[in-house]
């Protein structure tokens, strides 16, 4: 998909869906709600746009001589599945795995994941102290911090993913099933 329809669409479903949270969990009117939908919806299609083009780049820096198709093959690979039986994709694979556990082990995103985790469990456990607000407000917050408890696994199964496309790469091993 192109950058720019990813970023209209993912701005478009954002600001939508940020308006009807904010009428029905802040109780604000629909004009309040739409206002913010429409404010916060095209900085977040702009960041995904970004975000898009971050991993073009990362998927065109690939070795080897691949097509579209076969870099994307690589970057799947990398994350999941069984490890591939052509050299190039496999070796595509280990570049992009290890591009991203970089990305992962990044010091900004060492401090993210363990902080972010951390602030919405206290804006949680501050949403169910208050007497005002029911209990089920505090649920989006606790799926925000389970987000976070799951990219910090991500890196340690990225971390073994790595070592098994390395371990194939190296003994010549190739194990299409798993």
């Amino acid at each position: 998909m192109r950058r720019w329809l990813t970023g209209i669409l993912s701005g478009l479903l954002y600001g939508v869906l940020f308006g009807v949270g904010t009428h029905y969990l802040m109780h604000l009117s629909w004009s309040a709600a739409l206002i913010a939908g429409a404010a916060s919806g095209p900085p977040f299609g702009v960041l995904m746009a970004l975000v898009k083009r971050r991993g073009d780049r990362a998927l065109s820096s690939l070795p080897g001589d691949l097509t579209r198709k076969e870099r994307q093959a690589a970057a799947r690979a990398a994350l999941r599945g069984p490890v591939p039986t052509d050299p190039a994709i496999r070796a595509a694979a280990l570049a992009f795995g290890r591009l991203q556990l970089d990305r992962y082990q990044a010091r900004w995103m060492r401090v993210l994941l363990i902080l972010m985790p951390i602030l919405f469990v206290l804006l949680a456990v501050s949403t169910l102290l208050d007497d005002d607000r029911p209990w089920w407000r505090a649920v989006p917050q606790l799926l925000g911090a389970a987000a976070f408890g799951l990219m910090a696994l991500e890196r340690r199964r990225l971390r073994h993913r790595v070592a098994e496309l390395s371990a194939a790469d190296n003994t010549g091993d190739h194990p299409t099933m798993r």
